[in-house]
């Protein structure tokens, strides 16, 4: 397991980062700074000197936390009356410290060596060290030592650059450091030297009176012996030259014969480069392997992503690795790119050779090339090479000894060659590209418009060289703003104008692809969605081999580029210039309109639903029954892996699902429903229920005809919408009346499965309503629907709605008989929601009749079993179970863990029931451990949430907890009125029971 405490602190174990509280990260910083730690000086570090009366056994529970978190491996252990860090638990402050002695070892005799090992150091400590933790006074005095000893280690670090002559880039830092800490001398003496160095002395001797000036001004000094001696080395002119110091020996002043000249024909560094400090550093890493063997970097991109700034950027830095020198060419991206010939006759002077010394075939040429290359230590830039057959050749130019490296940047992948690292170029993420414009035109103008500078960011799609034309228009006239130049961009003619450079590199590239893959591309642009998986291109061509063909051309000439999210499947996307420039190109020759053809929306649509259909036979939550499809719909072909895949294959497509279904309700909306109601059966919490309930009411408002289908369909969908309100929403009336709906018009039509399933979704919103009549006939009249099909997973869940009826009415006899009868029923396919529901809600029946053994196997075996299957929300519930077992278990602290936990996904997943139950756990949790403010604070909103969705049992309970809570304060008044409230709330709720039993009975009252 890995610590992090320099920067935000984490704790990283095999399964990823462990999410620690505030008091669980301060116990872990502390172990991680000291050998031991114990109950006092916790006091100081995790409470400011003031910890709570029970502080011992409080340490003990964050101990058990981080234990139980860590799933058994040891983090902690018991040392004496305190605790320490396993000796398994890595600290990134002991490879601090690691690094810095290793630098520091060295740093006299072997300054370069030095340099690498400071810059790994430093490469840890970015941020604020202890992020995350209490903010105590103890934590804040050890946070600002920390930081103290990082500025210290700069100093040392950039002291060590200067002695040895590495002045590339120094002047920036030490300028920044300076400005950043103006009180720091160490940081203003070595800027003196730095300039100095650089030949700018007039610029040295300004930052020096400026210094001067500021700490006289302000804090009555005189400059400290270090910055007085660097103004002395400027006026005197006697700054020691530091002595070259070789990569190839390592060491420092040893001068090497060079017969050859070395030819150093990089272009300029640069001017401003932003966003790309993870790829120079991969460029960079690369390059430790040169003592071992060449090393070959690809770098490709779209046109205008910074390949070529990149590829100087690295060679820069780079540079002093090379003593034998660093060669460039531009190829321009020209076809046929340069002929190898010209490139090798242009290299072999730069290397020393006499023209009449070159051989005159192409052949001997290159071999001469190759021989100097490999006799001394060169960097070559091969830069905007064309992906062609000739360009094939420049392979054989590349270095093939150790030492020697080559960077090569191309549009896309080069045929025939072979390189060790590849770097693929995409745009800027949003921060960077802020960065980058306000680089270009100023912060004034960027904090003048903030909205606009963002819309330049979007319709720039994030690319360097579109932000830098856009950014060149505003410098070619100071009358415009960004809110001018976004609506240029705005307007079509930017395409020609203002981004005529990338649009031609763009149609440049799109005019090389083969047939199929410009129309997949072309019908790519036009999907209502962002992203999309790698089957579209198939669905959109009607042939998956295709499809993968398309797909393979346009990943590798980087159109499209991939998209990895948490728990969805791997996605690609177009760049949103791609996207622009694309549409822009096809606008009024595409059938149909803006968007995918008719026809290409048809094809998809039935792509999706046999893909669709595939995946639902995996859902664990098989409650309404799947729609049959046409005969004439074939399989999706190869058959997708659906196994434990399908929560991943809805939660990534639902966004696609609901779109087309809205695209293609005016036209076939019989493929329309079908596709709207597998998205409904197979999507989760994290789904968009607001964008489902959009689709849901176009598609049957198409839905007119009179035929089966239509009204099939109708019916379905009124299914899904009172399910997904009454799973997800807690809408029960709502629900109530939709499912009864559905119920009416599924039975006439012969769906007995689909009557039972409404039925059902009927019965469980009558019970959250409290009318027990209108559940049980809606349960009998499932249960005869069930008895013509006889389908078991919906007979398991009718046996469910029976026990949590019996619950909700404290009949726990009867409750425990049919949870058990559910489980017996479903036994047959464990894997169901319907056998985790029961399972945990026979775990709550056990619980409330005091058999606390048997409740916390059964709340494990759903907690389990929901796991296994990734059934998320309804883990939510089993978390909120699970806190109540602790709490009748005298556990209040792992309680109230749980609870925190089922509230934040409830939260995530806007569902109110939940919010609302987990809540109440967690006021019952902080009562218990004696924070009767806290507990009081969640009731009052527990009973406004519970009130809300007319659960007046629930509120004349979340009454009864308040009133032991006030009565805990002295509040005796305030206790008396949440008694008598609570009385009120059970009356309305008895009431509600004989309007509702008079309403369904016969007769007259």
């Amino acid at each position: 397991m890995y610590l992090e405490i320099l920067g935000r602190l984490r704790l990283t174990g095999p399964s990823g980062p462990l999410r620690l509280t505030e008091l669980e990260a301060g116990l872990l910083a502390l172990a991680a700074l000291h050998d031991h730690v114990g109950v006092d000086s916790l006091g100081e570090w995790l409470w400011d000197g003031e910890p709570p009366a029970s502080a011992r056994n409080r340490v003990q529970a964050l101990v058990s936390g981080i234990r139980r978190k860590a799933e058994g491996l040891e983090v902690l252990v018991t040392d004496g009356r305190g605790y320490r860090l396993a000796d398994r638990v890595e600290r990134d402050l002991a490879v601090w410290g690691e690094r810095l002695a290793a630098a520091r070892r060295v740093r006299d005799t072997d300054p370069l060596t030095a340099l690498r090992h400071y810059d790994r150091a430093l490469g840890i400590f970015v941020h604020d060290p202890l992020l995350g933790t209490p903010a105590t006074v103890a934590v804040e005095v050890e946070r600002s030592r920390l930081l103290q000893e990082r500025l210290a280690v700069l100093e040392e670090r950039h002291a060590t650059a200067l002695r040895a002559g590495v002045l590339q880039g120094l002047v920036a830092e030490l300028d920044a450091l300076s400005a950043r800490h103006p009180y720091h001398e160490g940081f203003t003496a070595l800027l003196v030297q730095a300039l100095a160095a650089t030949g700018q002395q007039r610029r040295a001797l300004q930052v020096f009176h400026a210094a001067r000036e500021r700490l006289d001004r302000e804090l009555g000094v005189r400059p400290s012996e270090a910055l007085a001696g660097a103004l002395q080395a400027v006026l005197t002119g006697s700054r020691r030259e530091a002595a070259p110091v070789h990569p190839a020996t390592g060491g420092a002043g040893a001068e090497t014969a060079a017969p050859l000249p070395v030819p150093r024909t990089l272009p300029r560094r640069p001017d401003v480069v932003v966003g790309r400090a993870r790829e120079v550093d991969g460029i960079l890493r690369a390059a430790e392997g040169l003592e071992h063997a060449a090393v070959v970097v690809s770098v490709t991109g779209l046109p205008g992503t910074g390949k070529s700034t990149l590829a100087l950027e690295a060679g820069h830095a780079l540079r002093d690795r090379f003593p034998g020198g660093t060669l460039h060419h531009d190829g321009g991206n020209l076809p046929g790119g340069t002929p190898v010939g010209t490139l090798v006759t242009t290299f072999l002077p730069l290397l020393g050779m006499h023209p009449e010394a070159v051989p005159s075939s192409t052949r001997a040429q290159v071999g001469l090339l190759r021989s100097l290359l490999d006799a001394r230590r060169v960097l070559l830039v091969l830069d905007n090479v064309a992906a062609d057959d000739d360009a094939a050749r420049l392979a054989d130019l590349l270095p093939a000894g150790a030492g020697s490296m080559a960077v090569v940047t191309s549009r896309r992948p080069l045929p025939g060659l072979v390189a060790g690292h590849h770097v693929r170029l995409g745009s800027l993420d949003p921060t960077a590209s802020h960065r980058l414009l306000e680089e270009l035109v100023g912060t004034r103008r960027t904090e003048e418009a903030p909205e606009a500078t963002d819309e330049v960011i979007r319709l720039t799609g994030g690319l360097p060289l579109a932000l830098r034309l856009a950014a060149g228009r505003l410098a070619q006239r100071p009358d415009l703003g960004l809110d001018d130049l976004a609506a240029r961009l705005r307007g079509t003619a930017s395409l020609t104008h203002d981004l005529a450079v990338v649009h031609e590199s763009l149609e440049g590239l799109v005019g090389g692809l083969l047939p199929a893959s410009r129309s997949a591309l072309e019908a790519l642009a036009h999907l209502p969605v962002d992203a999309f998986s790698g089957w579209v291109v198939g669905g959109l061509l009607d042939d998956p081999a295709a499809g993968e063909a398309a797909l393979d051309a346009l990943v590798e000439a980087s159109l499209v580029e991939p998209v990895v999210r948490q728990d969805h499947d791997t996605q690609y996307r177009l760049h949103d210039l791609v996207r622009a420039h694309v549409r822009h190109a096809t606008r009024g020759e595409r059938p149909g309109g803006p968007g995918p053809s008719p026809s290409e929306v048809e094809l998809l649509g039935w792509a999706a639903a046999a893909r669709a259909d595939a995946f639902l036979t995996d859902r664990p939550y098989r409650l309404l029954p799947v729609p049959r499809l046409p005969a004439a719909v074939a399989p999706p072909s190869p058959a997708p892996v659906v196994r434990r895949r399908s929560r991943r294959f809805f939660r990534t497509e639902t966004p696609l699902f609901v779109a087309l279904s809205r695209r293609l309700a005016p036209v076939r909306p019989d493929l329309a429903w079908r596709l709207l109601v597998q998205t409904a059966l197979g999507t989760d919490a994290s789904s968009d229920l607001h964008a489902w309930f959009e689709a849901d009411r176009e598609v049957r408002g198409a839905l007119v005809g009179a035929d089966d289908d239509s009204r099939l369909g109708v019916a379905h969908l009124l299914l899904c919408r009172a399910w997904l309100l009454q799973d997800r929403w807690s809408a029960s009336t709502q629900a109530r009346d939709l499912a009864e709906a559905a119920r009416r018009r599924l039975h006439l039509l012969g769906e007995h499965d689909a009557a039972a399933a409404a039925s059902l979704v009927a019965a469980l919103a009558s019970v959250s309503l409290g009318h027990r009549a209108d559940a049980e006939r809606a349960v009998h009249a499932a249960e005869t629907s069930i008895g013509r099909g006889g389908d078991p997973t919906l007979a398991g869940w009718a046996a469910v709605v029976r026990g949590t009826l019996h619950n909700d009415y404290d009949e726990l006899g009867p409750a425990a008989r049919e949870f058990t009868r559910a489980r017996r029923v479903l036994e047959g396919s464990p894997r169901t929601v319907a056998y985790a529901l029961a399972t945990l809600e026979l775990s709550r029946v056990h619980r409330r009749t005091g058999e606390l053994g048997p409740a916390v196997l059964l709340i494990d075996e759903a907690l389990d079993l929901l796991a296994s299957i990734e059934a998320v929300h309804m883990y939510s519930y089993a978390l909120d179970a699970r806190a109540e077992v602790a709490l009748a278990s005298g556990r209040p602290q792992e309680a109230l863990d749980d609870a925190q936990t089922a509230l934040d996904r409830a939260l995530t997943s806007h569902d109110a029931f939940l919010a609302a139950r987990s809540r109440r756990t967690r006021a019952r949790a902080r009562l218990a451990l004696g924070d009767l403010a806290g507990a009081e604070s969640d009731l009052r909103t527990v009973v406004e949430e519970f009130t809300a969705l007319e659960r007046p049992l629930s509120v004349a309970f979340a009454y009864q907890v308040l009133a032991e809570v006030l009565d805990g304060t002295g509040d005796r008044v305030g206790a008396g009125e949440a008694l008598r409230l609570e009385e009120q709330a059970i009356r309305r709720a008895t009431q509600a029971r004989v309007v509702a039993r008079r309403r369904s009975s016969p007769g007259p009252a």
